[in-house]
């Protein structure tokens, strides 16, 4: 099984909080947890100079590769796994994905 990093960046003007999550994750469940903290440094991730060059950019195009991923994975099997995160809209829906646009 492969594992691979999701990850989110928070910026403020003073002060960066990074964030990652190793898998394993089955399909939902990496859709789930990818589309969150992608939304998350979409919204948080451009508040500090070196965030909007360099941090948040390397986040996002780390995440488009686990979105790579994780789109090849297997359907999970049916069967008493426990519970599955729930998907959630694509972030291309989620409104605070454009939180940085809209101050512009």
């Amino acid at each position: 099984m492969t594992t691979f990093p999701i990850r989110a960046h928070q910026a403020f003007v003073f002060y960066m909080r990074f964030q990652k999550v190793d898998g394993p994750y089955c399909r939902p469940c990496g859709r789930a947890i990818n589309r969150a903290l992608t939304t998350k440094t979409l919204a948080q991730g451009w508040w500090s100079p070196l965030s909007l060059i360099i941090f948040a950019p390397f986040a996002l195009i780390s995440n488009l590769i686990a979105h790579l991923i994780i789109n090849r994975l297997p359907r999970p099997a049916t069967g008493p796994h426990g519970g599955r995160l729930d998907e959630g809209n694509p972030v291309v829906l989620r409104p605070l994905a454009y939180v940085a646009l809209s101050l512009n």
